[in-house]
């Protein structure tokens, strides 16, 4: 556990005008390049703790009222979201000077309840892979985009906003831009002959006009489909196949096959573009519990504690046959 220093007296009941300091850190962070969604992100979680704490504190009453805040009722997983924005921006507070020490010191994170990530069955998949009218260029366009999303584990944003120069069909490969990454780093995911085959027929159905600012797989007027939009029209796809599926399903789907396959978590890491190994491990627990479960199943070992407990049932009919 992190020591928590020694303030004194006169630094701890400085007033700290927070208001001020989060409009210059969102400001910092612009410039060093975070994306739009991150910067939303930060002027949400940290804006609601400023609301909660009031504009101008001391320091002693930021760290009361931040563990007041992180004990307010919400999920492990919402609470530890909350917990990690606020020690970025404390953090950079305490660099720049404008507090003594970072209030979020010795907070530990939550135990996290993993039953947001779905491992959906392979046949349930197939299903909904079978419902786009792929004859359409609406329901090819969704289709490439759930193949996409099985093959590389790509968040549902990241696929999104890919351009046609992002994708290379002869090298087996598309490109996620920083700019469009959740992490702000690029990667590179490789595709399958199947996920290629079909972008094949996808681009040639896709309009040859639309210039090259216009998303790969953008709506039917050329403007680009928000995540809403996406999970909206999985879900009529997943109704229609009778299944229950959400884009995040799909990219959790891919990371755990990946695992029961063999995959290695560094690996997986750097495909899901992970900035920490953490957040993959999630799937690592998870892909374990599969494995559990699967092996109960399919032991030989317990196929034949079964038939030695019947056994000495099929002792004492024989027996009583002679008697």
């Amino acid at each position: 556990m992190p020591k928590i220093r020694n303030i004194s007296p006169v630094t701890s009941k400085l007033v700290i005008d927070m208001k001020a300091l989060l409009e210059e850190f969102l400001l910092v962070k612009e410039a060093d390049g975070l994306s739009p969604r991150t910067l939303k992100d930060y002027h949400y979680h940290v804006g609601k703790f400023i609301e909660f704490a009031g504009d101008n504190s001391t320091y002693q009453q930021i760290r009361i009222a931040l563990l007041k805040y992180l004990s307010l009722p919400s999920s492990p997983r919402y609470r530890n979201i909350k917990l990690q924005y606020l020690k970025a921006f404390f953090n950079w507070c305490v660099s720049e000077g404008y507090l003594p020490a970072n209030p979020s010191d010795g907070i530990k994170k939550a135990k996290e309840d993993y039953s947001n990530i779905r491992h959906i069955p392979l046949d349930s998949v197939k299903k909904l892979l079978n419902a786009p009218d792929k004859k359409t260029y609406t329901g090819l366009r969704d289709y490439c985009i759930m193949l996409i999303q099985l093959d590389t584990g790509a968040r549902p944003s990241e696929v999104l906003n890919l351009k046609l120069s992002d994708l290379n069909l002869e090298a087996r490969e598309i490109y996620i831009r920083p700019e469009i990454s959740k992490t702000r780093r690029g990667r590179t995911l490789i595709l399958s002959p199947l996920t290629v085959q079909a972008l094949s027929k996808f681009l040639k159905a896709r309009p040859h006009w639309w210039s090259s600012e216009v998303p790969l797989f953008a709506s039917e007027y050329g403007k680009t489909l928000t995540s809403h939009s996406w999970a909206r029209i999985v879900k009529q796809y997943s109704e229609k196949a009778g299944v229950k599926i959400t884009p995040y399903g799909l990219r959790h789907t891919f990371a755990i096959e990946f695992l029961k396959a063999g995959g290695d978590p560094f690996s997986l890491q750097r495909i899901l573009g992970h900035s920490d190994l953490s957040m993959t491990r999630r799937y690592i627990r998870l892909s374990k519990d599969d494995l559990h479960e699967a092996h109960e199943k399919a032991s030989p070992l317990n196929k034949l504690q079964y038939l030695s407990k019947r056994a000495p049932r099929n002792s004492i009919r024989r027996n009583n046959n002679f008697v």
